[in-house]
């Protein structure tokens, strides 16, 4: 009976190979996980060649993982009559449905293409970027070679700085921003400043918005750099600025982001955008430590939280969490996402906060809650964290 599943094995590498190839998805999910939704399969160019991307769907995230033929077929196999009992390939040929009986019979349906041979060449063509990537600042920046190609082992950052930027973007369009012709915008411990480079850009090039942009670094060599670069690019309107977040003068801005700033310079940032009322914060926090040297674990759970990717783990979520709550309490709409796949960055996480609306004195019986009874639900005791932590005290 499985001779069914195996035509629409073997139609599936010849669409691959003819390059018919539309999309595959699935239907009938008989997984055990509640939160997993569905599986898309696109075909894609990347720079190791033609590969299929399977786009895992979650409640609450969408984990993006690309194969090549052999592995993507290999798992379409297994994934069929397993996970789910349908499965439609879409070719500009035909479209083939592979059906599960309630018996667990394949039958395999032939229909017309859902799509012409120029959508076809549309859906698969490469997906538009954010950052140019032959902007002249990623060469200075040592991102691209002289004629303009994505160094290999730069790739991951590329695509993380082209993230940030299609995230940013959606949430400026859905500010009260985007009607402003002037934007100021603070790059708190700017780094290498790829960041502040890309969004500089976007804003002034893309969009065509007069900004006024400062980056603020520790590193006297970076800093130096940056403004080499900012000079070299004729970008008039960016700034760096050596010194902590902390110690940075208070100034009225629109825009405040900090990528992976570390441990609570992340807190002095959220401290800087609200002060400065900001209307857009934008965050990918890293190593939140100091919440994690709190924690006194009781003998009964020293058996799961002696694995310190358990520690480490707890420590996010509680360290992010409170974040969001307190930007909640501000008047901001907050979201706390995985902003790009596990294979590109471990550092993944990203807070967006977008000012609608006045302080909202009601969230912060909730804070207060998470600070006096957290420890009777998992049976940690933190004993002064939260009464001491910067996460929280920053904010008063």
């Amino acid at each position: 009976m499985d001779n069914e599943k195996e035509k629409f094995i073997e139609i599936l590498k010849e669409s691959l190979h003819k390059e018919i190839f539309v999309k595959i998805t699935f239907g009938k999910y008989k997984g055990g996980d509640k939160d997993f939704k569905n599986i898309f399969v696109n075909r894609i160019d990347t720079k190791e060649g033609d590969m299929l991307s399977f786009k895992f769907r979650y409640t609450t995230k969408d984990i993006v993982k690309n194969y090549e033929y052999e592995a993507g077929i290999r798992l379409v196999n297994e994934i069929l009559g397993k996970d789910f009992f349908s499965g439609t390939l879409f070719t500009s040929e035909n479209d083939y449905t592979l059906d599960y009986s309630k018996k667990r019979i394949p039958i395999l349906h032939t229909k017309k293409s859902s799509f012409t041979e120029t959508e076809v060449k549309s859906h698969n063509k490469v997906k538009q970027r954010f950052v140019n990537a032959e902007a002249k600042y990623l060469r200075l920046l040592g991102i691209t070679t002289s004629d303009g190609k994505i160094k290999a082992d730069k790739y991951d950052k590329f695509r993380q700085v082209d993230k940030f930027l299609e995230t940013m973007d959606s949430l400026f369009r859905s500010s009260g921003l985007n009607t402003k012709d002037e934007i100021k915008i603070l790059d708190m411990g700017s780094g290498k400043s790829y960041l502040s480079f890309a969004v500089y850009d976007y804003f002034t090039n893309t969009l065509g918005k007069k900004v006024t942009m400062k980056g603020i670094e520790q590193r006297d060599e970076l800093v130096k750099l940056s403004n080499y670069s900012a000079g070299e690019c004729g970008f008039s309107g960016l700034r760096f600025i050596k010194g902590s977040i902390e110690e940075f003068a208070d100034e009225k801005t629109d825009i405040v982001i900090a990528l992976h700033a570390c441990d609570t310079a992340t807190d002095d940032a959220i401290a800087k955008a609200l002060k400065a009322e900001a209307e857009m914060i934008i965050l990918a926090p890293c190593c939140q430590k100091y919440l994690r040297k709190q924690f006194v674990c009781p003998e009964v759970m020293k058996g799961i939280f002696r694995h310190g990717i358990h520690e480490e783990r707890m420590s996010v979520m509680l360290t992010d969490g409170l974040r969001a709550m307190l930007l909640e309490y501000f008047g901001y709409d907050t979201k706390v996402f995985e902003f790009i796949s596990t294979e590109h960055t471990s550092r993944n996480t990203m807070i967006t906060a977008v000012k609608k609306r006045n302080k909202d004195e009601s969230k912060l019986p909730e804070i207060e809650a998470v600070k006096r009874n957290f420890p009777s639900w998992i049976f940690i005791l933190i004993r002064y964290c939260f009464e001491n932590c910067k996460v929280i005290f920053v904010f008063r």
